[in-house]
Parts: C-alpha cells; structure tokens; sequence
C-alpha cells in the first residue's frame, strides 16, 4: 500500500475497523518521550473512549519504555481503556501480527496508525490486508462512517477483551502451554436455548463474525425481516438451536457463540454455525461441533480453525444449560455414563438437549430407510430382539415390506457399568396398524404418509393415493397380497409389550416414558372436542405399567402445551415446547436419581 493510500483524502478500509492499533511519538502526541517531551493529546484520549463506548478498541504498538508509558497513560486515565499493548523497541511487523493473531481480529477490521511510513510498510509485510494510516487521518476518525460501530456504553466489548489479554498475559507466564493452561481456567459453556430472548445477539453473531463463521449464510439486511425470518426458523420442531454463553476463571465472555441445525430424517444439518473470535484458542467451537454429534462440515470461506479435528481432546470444558447459571457452581449437573434413547422425532427433539448429560448416547430413532421412513417408535419392531428373534421365514417375509433384520435389532437389552438413563417412546403404537404375515405369523405396522389408522389392504384408492415410487407400490401390492389386516394394538397388547421392555431395564437404571399428546390445535381452540382416543389409549397403556415402578418418570407433554399456538399438529411442538419438556424432566430425574443412588445398597 502506497502513501497515497493512507493520506485523509483517500480513507477507505477494507471493512468497518473493530480495533485501532496506535504509535505514540508523533501520533498520538506531539513530540517524542525520550527526546525532549511531549505534549499531551487529550483530544485523542476522549476519541478512545468515545469509540470504547462505539465498542471499537484501542491498542498500542510503540518503541518506548513500558513502564513509563503505563504510568503516563494511567495518571491520564487512558491506560485502562487500552487492550494487548505492546510497548518496547523490538520492530513493529512481527509485534502487530502477533497482537492481531492474539486478539482474533481479521486485519482488514483493523487500523494501524504510525508516523514512521517504514513502520506502516512492515506492518502491512506482516500482515497482509491491515489498514494502514498517517496521524493526519485522525482527525476524520470520530465521524467516519465505518467507525460508527455499536452502542456499548456499558463497555462491555472491552471488559471481555480486557479478560482475553489477562489470559494471554497468563499463558505466557505459564511457558505457553495453552492445552494445559486451559485445563486449569475452569472454562464454562452455557447454552442459551431460548434464542428469541437474544434474537438480535444471535442476529450479530451471524452477521458480524467472519473469521469463525464456518456457515456463513447471510440474513435479510433488514433488521426486521431479520428477526422475523430466523424466529420462524426457530419454531420448528426439527431445529436445534442456543446461544453459546462463555466463562472461565478470568471473566464472563457473554454470548460468544450461536448454532443453528435442522434435522432432515433425523440427521442434523448445520445452518449457522459462528463464534466470536474473543474466544478463539479456548476450543469452543470444537465442543459444540462434537456436542451436536459431529455433523457434516465444510467451511465456507477462509476461518482460522478446525473444529472437525479430533486432535487435541477438549476435555478441558464443563457445560450445562443456562437456566442452571446460578446453580453450577454449587450442584454439578446431573451426569450418567450412557443415555439409550428410542422412539421418533419427540425423542430427537428431546434429546438434544440431554446431550449436555452424557458423552455416550445411543439413539434409535426413526429413519429414512429402503424407499420408506422406517418408524422405530412402533414397538413391533423391539420385541423380537427381547423375546427371541424371528424365523429364518418371518425374517423373509419382513423383507417383503421392506424390514431386513437390523430392523429388529436394539442396544435395549445389554448391559454396561455405570449410570444409565432409558429414554422411550412408542408413539406409533397409537396410530399404525399391524398386519399378520398369513404364513408365518409375523405381524409388522406397514405405514406410508397419509395413511395414519387406516386399513392399507382394504383402502386400493388409499393405496394409490399414498404410493409415491414403484417400489412403494410393489410393497402395497405385497401387503394386499400376502397379509391380513389386524388393527391397532389394543391397550392389553400394549400393556403386555411395555411391561417387557421395562422388564429389560435394570431396577436401579431411570426410564423416561413420554406420553402422547392427545388435544391437537383444533382441541384446543374447541375444548369441547374430545380426547384422541387412540392417544388416550396409549397413554393409559403405560401409565398402567409405570404404576408401582420406583424407576419410571412419565413426561406429559400436555402439561407443557399452553396453546394451539404450542403445536404444529397432533404430533409436533414449536421448539421451545421441547425444551419446556427437557426442564420438567430433568428436575425429575435428578429427585430420582438421588433416590436410587441412596437406595443402591439394597438392591
């Protein structure tokens, strides 16, 4: 970059400037400290604090001595609005690179400002992208539009920048082994799952990170259609979603983090995914990539980390949900060894949240499968594997809807160390009939959308309507064929089945048992409109068997329904329903787990 480049007349930067980088001699004073004096610039300290109060920051890189600087600029008042200074007679280039390195800005959001045009050279060398500038552009600085910045009069912008150099200056000390230093900071995740309360922080976050913004997709660019577009996204029951609230022993980085997935056959797919580089180097993203499973990831753009690498283990990080805030530090959050979770997409919903309670969770949730959504959550499909398999001919005929034998395969019924929570749900019971396989016996649901409670084998128009692909209709002609029509599950059935999966569970081990709901949107606009029956039915089922058992928690999704504005449809809740649910429950399990863990012994 050439001097006429940085000259006032021609000052434009490559982006709007988050930090400004100052010589001193010459620049932001008169004169020359060792050199005969100088006089003071106290314009300039009231243009710092004015642009603290825009949430813009200053720093220092100058050729002087430290401590007589820090003492000048404290008598002042200046030195505490001052962040990563760097104050000695080593060159220029290398210092600035290391500062913005450390602070985690990009060096086109910064603004270095020196008298000495070698220095600006050097500066730009090592950092390719810097803005650079002579002291005569100063003057332009408090109404430039591209320092206009964000109201921040609590300057709270600063206070977290201001923790950032007290670790930095912490890991020195420390022989820079950061791994090590973080280990020892006490770094606390806290997820903000009430999202539309922050709305316009998760907004920034996704508009104003760069560096680790791995998703970078864009909002509307007006701030209204903004909020309205991501809080329609944030209803749906197949989106999980937090703000990601950061702590450690040196000071509170507030909300430094956002993730947004959404959940297509119950595999996530992330949609935002950004953090604020103040706490770049602490691996926060790299927790929250494997705490939302690992999806698939492929950065957009140029980012400054990896969270994808399994190398080193970010075992250094302690989470929980931030309702809990005030509560962590006195009662850690309720921990189990392994979480087993199997139902639909209630438990996928649900289940996000329990991530934070547990590194191994095993899921058997419903999915896309050979043509069709296989339905987990019916319980015909578990209990072959806890009553003793199928036939080499019922597996055969199972095949002919489209089952082969995984289908019938589930981590139920083994056995493993340690705390274990079982998470059920067997929704589908409700509302897919079975059909009996005429030769071998075998009844299996057979569901296709649109088909709910109805009989397939006697509905043809049905069976033509439902059918979407050939082998679908190969499937229903099979059905025709070769089954016989049998109908819900009665509330004996039921009854029966349940009792065995419960049977399976060890005495000591929690079950969650999530009920149905039974009043839909029109149920509650009309409360005169009956219970659904075939709901009802279920939720009796297994309230009959939970009854007399000291390890049962049923959740009641009706008891966290406020309204029809709470529901999708019959089955599917706005979000926040989800998280109400997880709350009820978790305060549950945590009285039931106290209870078993001292009743143990007599087991």
């Amino acid at each position: 970059m050439g001097l006429a480049q940085i000259r006032p007349e021609n000052l434009r930067f490559a982006e709007d400037i988050r930090l400004i980088i100052w010589d001193l001699d010459e620049t932001f004073w008169d004169g020359t400290l060792t050199e005969g004096g100088i006089r003071y610039r106290m314009d300039y300290q009231t243009l710092v604090v004015d642009l603290a109060a825009r949430g813009i920051m200053s720093s220092i890189c100058s050729r002087n001595d430290h401590d007589r600087i820090e003492t000048l600029l404290s008598n002042t008042g200046l030195w505490p609005y001052v962040i990563f200074p760097s104050i000695d007679w080593s060159p220029k280039g290398p210092r600035i690179a290391n500062m913005i390195r450390q602070i985690g800005l990009r060096p086109q959001s910064v603004l270095f400002i020196d008298d000495n045009p070698m220095n600006l050279a050097q500066a730009v060398h090592m950092c390719p992208g810097l803005n650079i500038a002579l002291p005569e552009v100063i003057a332009q600085l408090d109404q430039h539009p591209q320092l206009r910045g964000k109201p921040d009069e609590a300057l709270s912008r600063l206070a977290q920048y201001k923790v950032k150099e007290r670790k930095a200056q912490a890991v020195s000390v420390q022989d820079g082994d950061t791994i090590d230093f973080l280990r020892r900071s006490g770094v606390r995740v806290f997820l903000e799952y009430d999202v539309e309360k922050h709305i316009d922080r998760a907004i920034e976050l996704i508009t104003r990170t760069n560096q680790l913004n791995f998703t970078k997709k864009a909002l509307a660019a007006d701030p209204d259609r903004a909020r309205a577009d991501l809080c329609r996204l944030l209803e749906q029951n197949t989106t999980d979603a937090a703000l990601i609230r950061v702590q450690d022993d040196f000071g509170d980085y507030g909300f430094a983090g956002f993730y947004l997935t959404r959940r297509i056959g119950n595999q996530r797919h992330l949609e935002h995914f950004c953090f604020s580089c103040r706490t770049i180097d602490m691996y926060v993203e790299h927790w929250t990539y494997n705490f939302l499973g690992r999806p698939p990831l492929v950065p957009v753009g140029d980012v400054l980390s990896d969270p994808t690498a399994t190398e080193p283990r970010v075992d250094w990080i302690r989470s929980c949900d931030s309702a809990d805030l005030a509560t962590v530090a006195v009662r850690p959050p309720l921990r189990y060894d392994r979480i087993f979770a199997r139902g639909g997409c209630d438990l996928a919903s649900l289940m996000h949240y329990f991530a934070l309670h547990s590194d191994h969770i095993v899921e058997e949730f419903n999915r896309p499968s050979d043509g069709q959504i296989f339905r987990r959550d019916h319980s015909a499909f578990l209990m072959p594997a806890l009553t003793g398999g199928l036939t080499a001919d019922q597996l055969a005929a199972a095949r002919l809807l489209g089952y082969g034998p995984e289908a019938f395969e589930t981590a139920l019924a083994e056995r493993h160390q340690g705390r274990t929570l079982y998470v059920l749900s067997f929704w589908a019971d409700a509302d897919i009939p079975v059909y009996r396989h005429r030769k071998t016996g075998l009844s299996l649901p057979y569901w296709l959308i649109g088909a709910q409670n109805h009989d397939l084998i006697a509905r043809e128009d049905l069976r033509a309507a439902v059918a979407e692909t050939d082998l679908q209709r190969e499937r229903l002609a099979v059905l025709a064929e070769r089954f016989d029509h049998e109908g819900l599950l009665s509330q004996d059935q039921m009854e029966a089945r349940y009792t065995c999966v419960l049977d399976h569970v060890p005495p000591n081990c929690p079950v969650l048992l999530v009920l149905a709901n039974e009043r839909g949107p029109l149920h509650h606009q009309d409360p005169s409109r009956p219970d659904h029956p075939h709901h009802a039915r279920l939720n009796a089922a297994l309230r009959t068997v939970a009854a007399g058992r000291r390890n049962v928690v049923l959740l009641n999704p009706a008891d966290h329904i406020a309204g029809a504005g709470d529901l999708l449809d019959l089955n599917h809740f706005k979000r926040t329903v989800y998280h109400r649910l997880y709350r009820d429950a978790l305060g549950r399990l945590t009285a039931l787990q106290a209870k078993l863990d001292r009743e143990q012994p007599n087991d």
